[in-house]
């Protein structure tokens, strides 16, 4: 989710509130246009409108309250998952590095190919985990 161009409001029962129909964005009443995806805020009546009104809130904290915990990872799980995949990088440069071992000794073109695969699986993961992407 790209951040609003303007604050959003506070979800309080004293205030009013548009939401979008779109994404669910809390909008000022104010506005024509949702601050979040741009999309049209066209105010609607009945039952149906409610249920999609209070459908949109509940997503939204629901949305918002696992942005929160996404951000706040337990240091123990980062450090299981830089392991795992650490040790995977290195299992896949390990056996890229035997069959291409193999392929010369053996002359067997099957070998180096799969040689090139998994050295590039390896150094990808392993890239991929230390360039922090």
């Amino acid at each position: 989710m790209d951040k609003p161009k303007k604050e959003p409001i506070a979800l309080h029962r004293h205030q009013e509130q548009k939401l979008c129909l779109n994404c669910g964005f809390p909008n000022r009443p104010s506005d024509t246009y949702c601050m979040y995806c741009k999309a049209s805020v066209a105010e609607e009546k009945g039952l149906g409108a409610w249920l999609r009104h209070t459908y949109y809130v509940l997503r939204w904290r629901w949305q918002l309250k696992q942005k929160r915990e996404n951000l706040v990872q337990q240091p123990r799980q980062k450090a299981i998952r830089f392991v795992g995949y650490f040790m995977i990088g290195l299992i896949l440069s390990l056996a890229g590095a035997y069959f291409a071992f193999t392929s010369v000794t053996q002359n067997s073109v099957t070998n180096a190919l799969i040689a090139a695969l998994l050295l590039l699986y390896g150094i990808f993961t392993l890239k991929s985990l230390f360039s922090g992407k």
